[in-house]
């Protein structure tokens, strides 16, 4: 029987390197989808204060649509589904925070990423849920990921003996 792996960044870099399709830079996967639980601290090396700063830029950078969308949580509770789209890292997402009785979890759609930056994007989408849903009295459950395309760059494959380097002469 093959180990569960509840670690999202390992899944989705061992997923990637032995589902994905080879190019010139690197390996590379679609539509993708990875869960990750809103609960589980990772030992990911990220800092509090570098996540602290990105969701303050992210929330004051659109207050007026972040505003808007927290007031309709905590107010609405006939609606189920609540959908806010904005910039991450320089690529567009959208968000839905998806609200389940006492619990909120919150669907992320990124249409593409590099794998060895998911770990900061799972970390923060945490702190964002955790951040949306204490605000509409519920308690946070699920991260879930929705990748249009996951790639790995050959160097780091190589790196991490993933991959061989060979050269080709004529």
């Amino acid at each position: 029987m093959a180990l569960k792996i509840a670690d999202p960044v390992t899944f989705l870099r061992n997923l990637v390197s032995k589902k994905g399709k080879s190019d010139l830079y690197g390996v590379y996967l679609t539509s993708i989808n990875v869960v990750a639980d809103s609960q589980i601290e990772f030992d990911y090396p990220v800092t509090s204060e570098e996540t602290d700063k990105a969701l303050k830029n992210l929330l004051s950078g659109e207050a007026a649509d972040w505003n808007q969308l927290l007031v309709q949580v905590r107010t609405d509770e006939s609606e189920i589904v609540h959908p806010i789209a904005f910039h991450h890292c320089g690529e567009p997402v959208t968000a839905f925070f998806i609200t389940e009785g006492h619990e909120m979890s919150c669907s992320i759609s990124i249409p593409k990423l590099n794998v060895d930056e998911f770990y900061f994007d799972v970390v923060f989408f945490q702190a964002l849920l955790k951040k949306v849903a204490g605000f509409a009295g519920k308690n946070p459950s699920m991260v879930r990921f929705l990748i249009g395309a996951a790639s790995l760059d050959w160097e780091h494959l190589v790196e991490r003996g993933e991959a061989e380097e060979v050269t080709v002469g004529f």
